[in-house]
């Protein structure tokens, strides 16, 4: 296995009193030492080399990334300081015993790869690869999934995280993960985090597509991290992300298979038979509302996946899982029914008010259903109850979908035509009416039709005469040559109100 100078000089050091000088070398690229030969004036790059000062030359050929050791020091060295990565043993040392350490150092290493590709060969289990790393770094290493929860670990306990009852740490333990984090969850590179005062190794996972898997943590005990073990834990890492690639289901696959199904379901995608028995077995049996979340008003640090992690917790007996920029939740409303009047509403706002809230999400909620086949229906209505609450009752956190389904009736109504195209011919010469003239035909006509065609209770909510108001109806309806005691022809100048209505709001947002 190819090192790196820190952990070269990490190894030297518990042996000789030595100093490391000259150009930084993190990568690991360095190959096994070798002797530093007279009459050779080059030094190659990714070449470790090992030599007294005595049989140096004074202006060799060095390239960039390479790596000298040497025993003794004088002023020879003063050339190479600035040009080569250089360890010095000051005090005179037998150089065949320090190879021999050098030896020592690079076997240790070896020995450590080997073990991860014997375990690479055969199953790629994490827990395996973890457990033979342990003597490597000495401390406790953990691997997260996606939802911060611990999959692999070489110790059961960690008192600087606090885990919830599914292994995912709990909401405070998580809130200062993520601001030790400080979102870093694209971060490639390893990075020191703080927790609870114990400071954390951390390098994130990826699958092949880029996507963001989990973490592989190694916490600090009585010793800091010393120099080099980053680029250990980032080797580590990227054997990890090998054995996820050949086998996605090691991490991240803790779905029960209903689940899954019913993310098939919401995504379309076509049913196994054994995913249809799965299905068939459990369908009509429960009550549930489908819940669209997403990230709210204030900047949200939380990953979809611990989120879904936290909703299963917060609500008994539900699934959730992310699609795109949202999550889908299902919740059995048996589980929220109040005893005294069989409602779940009560129980729903309050436990969901305060799920969003804590997150900082915003919610859209289905009508109930029972029939998992229509799943996507209501996951269609959750959706269409968020975008519609987010721009009619912004100040609000969570939307039914119930107080919005005639805006998506309409709004789905109109097609790809333009609204304009559904106005009766006289329309627009109400609309031209209403710019020049104090009194609006078109609030009339919709009051007129709020109130049922009601001439008195319509007068007094617009404090005119009746008489006034029944002139004014003539008119509307002379002018629009509509007949307002014709059922078809209110009912299009409803829905054509409702709709200016709604794109009124749309232009103002």
């Amino acid at each position: 296995m190819k090192l790196n100078a820190d952990i070269i000089y990490n190894g030297l050091s518990r042996y000789f009193q030595c100093e490391m000088r000259g150009p930084e070398l993190t990568e690991l690229s360095l190959g096994r030492a070798e002797f530093y030969f007279d009459g050779d004036n080059s030094f190659h790059k990714d070449h470790l080399y090992l030599a007294s000062v005595d049989h140096l030359p004074q202006r060799p050929h060095i390239e960039k990334g390479s790596m000298l050791i040497c025993i003794g020091d004088g002023f020879t060295l003063n050339y190479y300081k600035e040009r080569i990565t250089l360890i010095v043993i000051r005090k005179k040392r037998d150089i065949f015993k320090v190879h021999q350490i050098l030896q020592d150092i690079y076997n240790q290493y070896d020995e450590w790869e080997n073990a991860i590709y014997r375990d690479l060969a055969k199953d790629g289990d994490i827990q395996s690869l973890i457990s033979d790393s342990a003597s490597i770094f000495g401390k406790p290493i953990y691997v997260l999934d996606s939802a911060i929860k611990i999959v692999a670990s070489t110790e059961r306990s960690n008192k600087a995280w606090n885990m919830t009852d599914s292994g995912s740490l709990n909401f405070d333990s998580m809130d200062k993960y993520l601001s030790a984090y400080d979102l870093m969850f694209e971060k490639r590179n390893a990075m020191i985090i703080e927790l609870y005062g114990i400071r954390t190794l951390c390098v994130n996972l990826f699958n092949k597509e880029g996507q963001y898997e989990g973490c592989l943590c190694i916490t600090s005990r009585e010793t800091d991290f010393a120099d080099g073990e980053d680029k250990m834990a980032e080797y580590l890492a990227s054997m990890i992300e090998i054995a996820i690639e050949r086998n996605p289901d090691i991490i991240n696959d803790s779905q029960p298979s209903l689940k899954k199904v019913i993310q098939a379901l919401t995504e379309e995608m076509p049913l196994s038979h054994s995913q249809r028995m799965i299905l068939s077995g459990s369908n009509g049996k429960k009550e549930y509302i489908c819940i669209c979340l997403r990230y709210g008003k204030g900047h949200n640090q939380l990953p979809l996946s611990y989120i879904s992690d936290i909703f299963e917790e917060t609500f008994a007996d539900s699934y959730a899982f992310s699609r795109e920029d949202s999550i889908i939740g299902l919740v059995n409303t048996d589980t929220l029914k109040d005893d005294k009047n069989g409602s779940y509403n009560v129980q729903l706002n309050k436990k969901l008010g305060e799920f969003v809230r804590g997150m900082h999400l915003c919610a859209g909620i289905s009508n109930q259903f029972s029939d998992l086949y229509n799943v996507r229906i209501h996951y269609m209505q959750a959706l269409a109850a968020i975008e519609n609450g987010l721009m009619m009752n912004k100040e609000n956190d969570y939307f039914y979908f119930s107080s919005y389904a005639l805006n998506q009736m309409v709004v789905n109504s109109l097609g790809n035509m333009p609204l304009q195209a559904y106005f009766p011919v006289g329309l627009n010469n109400l609309i031209e009416h209403d710019r020049t003239s104090g009194v609006s035909y078109l609030e009339t006509l919709k009051v007129f039709l709020e109130e049922s065609m009601s001439y008195t209770s319509t007068a007094q909510k617009l404090f005119i005469h009746r008489s006034t108001l029944i002139d004014r109806i003539s008119r509307i309806e002379k002018e629009l040559n509509v007949d307002l005691n014709d059922y078809d022809q209110r009912l299009q100048l409803e829905l054509l109100l409702k709709a200016m209505d709604l794109e009124e709001t749309l232009r103002q947002q």
